[in-house]
């Protein structure tokens, strides 16, 4: 086995307490390149992709839920600050996390290349993801309430 490599940096699309089941499912996180990372992603090889966006050059680490075995692999390790067990919130893209990432090398239809394993996150500075449908909107006094809002139960008239 490979040794794993350390990257830190602001990531985006984190997809690591819930697999992206858009293609394939996996874990995946997208770690933005900059002079305090550069050296450690490219000496192992990983390629750096720009969609000339607000991510700049980052790299990309994933972990496929199924292996080719058809068994289920377990999710990366997800820890806060202080090491304890990550709640389960979304974090937003801009958040602050460490990666451990374990490169290693793949053959596949005629093609070749290096890619990393997400073996475990570290989120260093947390920002929580909201989808905005929460506040789309501003709350208008005295409008219609739904029956299901917080509201005192009335009991029934005897």
């Amino acid at each position: 086995m490979n040794d794993p490599i350390y990257i830190t940096g602001k990531c985006h699309y984190a997809s690591i307490t819930e697999p992206n089941t858009k293609f394939e499912p996996v874990w995946s996180i997208q770690i933005e390149v900059d002079e305090n990372n550069r050296s450690v992603i490219e000496s192992a090889g990983l390629p750096i992709s720009n969609k000339d966006d607000d991510r700049g050059d980052f790299v990309t680490i994933k972990r496929k839920v199924m292996r080719k075995d058809g068994t289920q692999r377990q999710g990366p390790i997800v820890k806060d600050s202080q090491n304890n067990s990550w709640d389960g919130k979304l974090i937003a893209n801009g958040s602050t996390v460490n990666v451990k990432a374990v490169p290693f090398e793949w053959k596949y239809a005629g093609k070749s290349g290096v890619s990393a394993d997400l073996a475990a996150v570290q989120v260093v500075d947390f920002i929580e993801y909201t989808s905005g449908a929460d506040n789309d909107f501003e709350v208008v006094p005295g409008g219609y309430v739904t029956g299901n809002a917080n509201q005192e139960e009335v009991p029934f008239a005897s």
